[in-house]
């Protein structure tokens, strides 16, 4: 039997397609396609951001006794959102021996940022706590600066302070956690060292005081500062006045060993302790025993940790006391 007449053959179905399916279909890749596109955008919308830290000291160098100032800065970086109930971090300044002198708040803030920030308020405290309260509007940035005394024997070398915790909020979640390095170098700039009077003419057994004045450059204390003063022959020690100014802020008060005996003309001063926070001044009464121009002349000013620097020179010109009437005085 020839199978010729039954062979089968495969015909391919192909539907008409009509120009309107053609548009329909075409319409569909096009709205696939912007929903595609367009999600991120509706995700990243929906997304609340966490609130940022930030903390950085101003100098970032300074030597044992200095002063600094550590501001602590929190952002919403939410464009169109609020941030509530941020904070909830504390910054612990002991292991690094700082202590904060002051605190003044939320400071340079922008907007509406609810409560201020509890913070350490204490001359002698060393923890600064920035508790879950605060409010930030969209945008808004708040910086805090704290003024920071560095203990007397604190280390040197790098040293960072750093937040307890990561930031937080109620409705934005966790942030970042706070950092902020500092360097700690021993004082490199010696002493130095004014002289004046205050009254640059005297009659003859009359008296003036001296006024001598160390200084320091550095942002920490000097120690070991000495110099002495050798007075002319026309002039004598007529007693000693204060010996450090009073009044000063704040971190730790200068402090100097004074020897001024009447009727010397040797003044000594040793083991003097200056505070670049804490200017210091020393008082000696002088008398005018010889008639001319006495010339004084201190010593080179000298500490143990930071070098030797130059002297100073002042002079007080001793005159004949007379009457108004011309006659001298008896």
């Amino acid at each position: 039997m020839n199978p010729a007449p039954f062979r089968f053959e495969r015909v391919a179905y192909r539907p008409h397609v009509t120009p309107q399916l053609r548009t329909r279909h075409a319409l569909f890749v096009l709205l696939a396609m912007i929903a595609m596109v367009a999600a991120p955008s509706l995700l990243i919308a929906d997304t609340i951001l966490p609130p940022t830290l930030t903390m950085e000291f101003s100098p970032q160098t300074l030597s044992p006794g200095g002063v600094t100032t550590l501001t602590i800065t929190i952002a919403n970086p939410n464009q169109s959102t609020t941030l509530l109930g941020v904070g909830g971090f504390s910054v612990d300044l002991s292991p690094l021996k700082m202590t904060t002198l002051t605190g003044v708040g939320a400071s340079g803030c922008v907007g509406t940022n609810g409560p201020q920030p509890a913070h350490a308020g204490s001359a002698t405290a060393s923890v600064i706590t920035i508790d879950a309260t605060l409010g930030f509007g969209p945008g808004n940035s708040c910086a805090m600066p704290y003024t920071i005394y560095l203990a007397d024997d604190a280390a040197l070398g790098l040293q960072n302070a750093e937040s307890s915790n990561a930031i937080t909020s109620d409705n934005g979640g966790t942030g970042n956690s706070g950092q902020a390095p500092f360097t700690v170098v021993a004082p490199s700039a010696p002493p130095s060292l004014t002289a004046s009077v205050y009254a640059s003419s005297i009659p003859q057994f009359g008296t003036t005081f001296l006024k001598l004045t160390p200084v320091n450059s550095n942002n920490g204390v000097l120690t070991g500062v000495a110099f002495s003063v050798t007075l002319p022959a026309g002039l004598t020690i007529d007693g000693a006045g204060p010996s450090c100014s009073e009044g000063s802020v704040h971190t730790g008060t200068s402090t100097f060993n004074l020897t001024a005996d009447a009727g010397t003309s040797l003044i000594s001063v040793s083991d003097g302790i200056l505070y670049p926070t804490n200017p210091c001044y020393l008082l000696v009464k002088v008398q005018g025993i010889e008639l001319g121009l006495q010339t004084i002349t201190t010593s080179t000013i000298t500490s143990t940790n930071a070098g030797e620097g130059d002297g100073a020179t002042t002079s007080i010109t001793v005159f004949d006391w007379v009457f108004d009437d011309g006659f001298e005085q008896p």
